[in-house]
């Protein structure tokens, strides 16, 4: 297993979040926050200088996440958004050789960014209607650039869980699977989700947490049981991209040690779980 880690988790500074996780065996990045802002929105020559570091290391970046969509709640802010994040994200992606972007399922009204997220969304409304046109306007787009949409569910979005991301899959869109966010939103483990969402899975990312709160955990601790997951991926024959996200923490070493640890102690205990016993 090639662990990963989105890099700002470590720090927004990726020559020092390279220095921190290289030594840790992490070799693979997800390119998020950068010190001059969200990617690729931000200097240009900070994205050369990650692309000049990732050379120089031989690490790969396996993902880039704009922002697109996260906070778009209007036709207006979606053409906005469409007409200029995307064709420069879209312009990274190909130059990093990457198979698409992490994206969001369009904001809930009145949704904030806090320790307590909003209400799930507890029917189809006209609301998630017009977030599915507006992917299947955004992935038709990606699809003629040779690109996915990897929706990744949010507890502020419409799209807020796996199950939801799985009902607008298909062509261009697959998802971005994230446990973590969904346990924040419902109070509960949602490996009942993962049947709908394994045929679509991409990507996957890392965390656990208890409430309330959230306090951020690494993926043995809290309320998701992360060998089910785990063990369900492997049944899965998934061998995509998987980084840590951890929410925690500091960033420093000993913090992502400790994430690290935890995945793959976990990881491969269900691997030797699944193997046959040896005559």
């Amino acid at each position: 297993m090639k662990l990963g880690i989105v890099a700002d988790e470590i720090s927004r500074d990726f020559a020092e979040a390279v220095r921190i996780g290289v030594p840790l065996g992490l070799r693979r990045y997800e390119i998020r926050n950068l010190k001059s802002g969200r990617a690729p929105m931000c200097d240009e020559a900070e994205l050369r200088e990650v692309e000049r570091i990732a050379a120089g290391e031989g690490i790969e970046i396996t993902a880039v996440s704009p922002g697109l969509f996260k906070f778009t709640e209007t036709a207006e802010a979606f053409r906005k958004e469409m007409s200029e994040v995307y064709p420069r994200a879209a312009e990274w992606a190909h130059r990093w050789k990457l198979p698409g972007l992490i994206v969001f399922g369009f904001h809930k009204s009145g949704a904030k960014e806090s320790t307590s997220p909003p209400e799930p969304r507890t029917s189809v409304s006209g609301v998630l209607l017009q977030a599915a046109d507006w992917f299947a306007e955004a992935a038709a787009r990606a699809d003629a650039d040779s690109l996915t949409l990897l929706v990744e569910p949010e507890p502020i979005c419409i799209i807020d869980s796996a199950r939801a991301a799985a009902g607008i899959a298909g062509p261009g869109v697959r998802i971005n699977y994230d446990p973590g966010n969904v346990a924040w939103l419902t109070g509960a483990d949602p490996i009942d989700e993962f049947d709908a969402a394994a045929p679509w899975i991409a990507n996957v990312h890392i965390k656990n947490l208890r409430l309330p709160g959230p306090e951020w955990l690494p993926a043995g601790e809290g309320i998701i049981d992360y060998r089910r997951h785990f063990a369900a991926l492997q049944r899965a024959g998934y061998t995509g991209p998987i980084s840590l996200e951890p929410h925690i923490m500091d960033g420093s070493a000993e913090t992502i040690r400790r994430c690290r640890d935890d995945f793959m102690r976990l990881w491969e205990a269900v691997g030797q779980a699944s193997r046959p016993v040896p005559f």
